[in-house]
C-alpha cells in the first residue's frame, strides 16, 4: 500500500474529525489523506464530484450514521446507492450498534465504535474494507468474465469448482427463497395446509392454522396412525376418515378427494373440519408417497346447519299439528263411526245375553263385528298419533302406495263433506322408496287438502280429484295430485312455492313451501302445472335407491 490513499470523512463532530485526521496522518509509511464532509449533503456533493475519477481518488468511506441532515442506517443507504464500489466503514455510538450491524448486511466492510477508536484498529479497518471491496470487485469481474465464456471448457479445475459453489449457492438460495415463499402463502391461507408421508406414517409439515385452528403444534400431531386418527376424529366419522384416506392411495394426479369431519380441538372441544387431499409425490413404482392437503374449519356452517334443521324441523311439526286441527272435524267424525258401531254391536249383544234368548252364531257375528270396529278406531287413532308424534326425521323403505291409502282415509270425511270424488289411480308393484313416511303423509295431506280447498266454488257435479302414483324415468317414483279448481296465473303459479306467499283469505302461504324443502329434502323435486282444462297437477318425485331397477 504504497500510492496515495484519500479516505472520505463524513462526521458533524468536529473533534471526532480532528482526531480520525490525525490519526490517518500519523500513517507516514500508507501516506492516508483525508478529506472531511459534516454533513450527508456535503459528502454526497464530494462523492458525485469525485465519480468520473473514482479509481484513483477516494479509497473508501468513513460514515458516521448521526448527522445534522441524516440519521441512521438510511444514510448508509444513500452513500451506498451514489458510491456502490466504495468500501463503507461506518463509525457509531454506542446505541448505534445495531443498525452499524443491519448496514454491514446490506453493503457495509466493516463499523467502528468511536467510543473505542484507536489508530491501530481504524487501521486495520480501513486496510480490511479496502481489501475486501477489492476482493468483491475482482469477483464480480471474474465471475461476470465467466460468464461470457461460459460455452467455453474450462482448463482450470479451480474455476470449476468456484463455478459450481456458485451454482449452488444460487440454488440454496432459490430453493431457501422457494421455502419462505410457499411458507408466507399458506400461512396467509385460513386453512389447515399439511403434507403425509404415507410410507412413514409422518406429518411433515402443517401451517400455522393447525395451531390457531386446532390447538395443536406439528409435534404434537406428527404421526398419523390408526391408534393417533382414534385419538382424534370423532367416532362416528371415524370409518369414514379411513376410508377416505384408503381412497387417497388409488387417487389419479388429477383427482382431489373431499371429507367432512369432526376433530378433537386440544381443549377437548369438537371442530367440524373440510378436507381436500391430492396426491404430491409418488414412488419409483407408483404408488403415492406423499398427500398434500388443506382443512378449513366449517363448525360455524355445521352449527348454523343443525340450528336451520332444528327449525325446519319445527317448522314442519307445527305446520302438520296445524293442518291436523284443520281436519278434526272430520277425523272426530271418521273416529266416531267406528266407535258408535262398537257401542250398538255390544249393548245388542248385552241385551240378548241379559234376556236369556239369543242366537249363539248371531252372537258371535255380532262380538266379531265389535272387534274389527274396535281395530278400526285403534287404527286411526294409531294413525293420528303417527302424524302428532314429535320425532327427529327417519327415512326408511316406504310404500308410497299405502302412504297414499293412509292419507286417503283420513282426508275422506272432509272430501266426502265438501262433495269431492277422490280418484286412486296407482300402479301396483312400485319399489319401496327411501324416504321419512310421517313427512311423506304431511306433504300427500298438504297437496289434497290444496286441491279441496281449490274447488270451493266449482260446481258440485264437476268435483273430483285424482291422486295417481307411476313409475317415472331415471329410476324415480312419481305422484300427482290433479285438481279441477280455479287454477291460478302464471304469475301466481311462478310464486306459489314462496314461504308466506298465499291466494287463500285465511291461509298462512307455508304449506307448500314446507312440502317443496321435504320432497328436496328426501332428493325430489316438487312442481305445480297448469292442467288443460281447468285446475292444477301438483307433481313430486322421489328417488329410488341404488341398484333398484325403475
Amino acid at each position: 500500500m504504497s500510492s496515495a490513499r484519500e479516505i472520505l470523512l463524513i462526521e458533524d463532530n468536529e473533534a471526532d474529525r480532528v482526531l480520525i485526521s490525525v490519526m490517518l496522518a500519523d500513517q507516514v509509511a500508507e501516506r492516508w489523506q483525508t478529506t472531511t464532509a459534516s454533513t450527508l449533503a456535503e459528502g454526497l456533493q464530494l462523492l458525485n464530484e469525485a465519480i468520473p475519477q473514482s479509481e484513483s481518488r477516494f479509497a473508501a468511506v468513513l460514515l458516521d450514521l448521526s448527522l445534522p441532515d441524516s440519521h441512521g442506517f438510511e444514510t448508509f443507504v444513500a452513500v451506498h446507492q451514489l458510491a456502490p464500489w466504495l468500501p463503507v466503514v461506518v463509525l457509531t455510538g454506542n446505541a448505534d450498534e445495531g443498525i452499524a450491524l443491519q448496514a454491514v448486511h446490506s453493503g457495509a466492510q466493516d463499523y467502528l465504535s468511536k467510543n473505542a477508536l484507536t489508530s491501530d484498529l481504524l487501521l486495520k479497518s480501513l486496510r480490511y474494507a479496502i481489501k475486501r471491496k477489492q476482493l468483491e470487485r475482482e469477483w464480480r469481474e471474474e465471475l461476470e468474465q465467466r460468464v461470457r465464456e461460459r460455452t467455453a471448457e474450462l482448463s482450470v479445475a479451480n474455476e470449476g469448482l468456484l463455478r459450481e459453489i456458485a451454482e449452488r449457492r444460487r440454488a440454496e438460495e432459490a430453493l431457501q427463497d422457494s421455502q419462505r415463499f410457499v411458507e408466507r402463502i399458506t400461512n396467509a391461507t385460513p386453512s389447515i395446509v399439511y403434507v403425509l408421508d404415507v410410507v412413514g406414517r409422518k406429518t411433515l409439515y402443517a401451517n400455522e392454522r393447525l395451531q390457531s385452528v386446532l390447538g395443536y403444534s406439528l409435534a404434537d400431531l406428527s404421526g398419523f396412525d390408526s391408534e393417533a386418527l382414534k385419538q382424534l376424529v370423532h367416532p362416528d366419522d371415524l370409518d369414514r376418515c379411513r376410508e377416505s384416506f384408503m381412497r387417497t392411495l388409488s387417487l389419479s394426479d388429477d383427482e382431489v378427494l373431499e371429507n367432512e369431519a369432526r376433530v378433537q380441538h386440544a381443549d377437548g372441544s369438537w371442530r367440524w373440519l373440510q378436507t381436500r387431499k391430492v396426491v404430491f409425490r409418488r414412488a419409483t413404482d407408483g404408488t403415492v408417497r406423499l398427500i398434500l392437503g388443506s382443512a378449513f374449519d366449517i363448525t360455524d356452517r355445521k352449527q348454523a346447519e343443525e340450528q336451520s334443521r332444528q327449525q325446519q324441523e319445527q317448522l314442519v311439526y307445527v305446520s302438520r299439528l296445524t293442518m291436523l286441527g284443520e281436519l278434526a272435524s272430520g277425523l272426530a267424525h271418521e273416529l266416531n263411526q267406528p266407535l258408535m258401531a262398537v257401542t250398538n254391536y255390544a249393548q245388542a249383544s248385552l241385551r240378548r245375553v241379559r234376556s236369556g234368548e239369543f242366537d249363539p252364531d248371531e252372537l258371535l257375528s255380532w262380538l266379531e263385528k265389535t272387534s274389527q270396529q274396535a281395530l278400526l278406531a285403534g287404527e286411526i287413532i294409531k294413525r293420528l298419533r303417527r302424524l302428532v308424534s314429535r320425532r327427529p326425521p327417519e327415512q326408511s323403505a316406504t310404500d308410497i302406495n299405502e302412504a297414499i291409502r293412509e292419507v286417503f282415509e283420513m282426508i275422506r270425511p272432509e272430501a266426502d263433506g265438501r262433495e269431492v270424488r277422490v280418484n286412486l289411480a296407482l300402479v301396483d308393484s312400485l319399489p319401496q322408496v327411501p324416504a321419512d313416511r310421517i313427512q311423506l303423509q304431511q306433504v300427500l295431506l298438504n297437496l289434497i287438502r290444496n286441491g279441496l280447498d281449490a274447488m270451493q266454488q266449482t260446481p258440485a257435479d264437476e268435483r273430483s280429484l285424482t291422486i295417481e302414483s307411476t313409475l317415472a324415468e331415471n329410476n324415480f317414483v312419481s305422484v300427482a295430485i290433479t285438481d279441477h279448481g280455479e287454477g291460478c296465473d302464471a304469475k301466481k303459479l311462478r310464486r306459489i312455492f314462496e314461504p308466506f306467499y298465499t291466494t287463500k283469505e285465511q291461509g298462512l302461504g307455508m304449506g307448500l313451501s314446507i312440502s317443496r324443502s321435504i320432497i328436496e329434502s328426501h332428493g325430489g323435486r316438487l312442481i305445480a302445472q297448469p292442467n288443460l282444462t281447468r285446475g292444477l297437477t301438483f307433481r313430486f318425485t322421489l328417488p329410488l335407491p341404488a341398484g333398484v331397477a325403475g
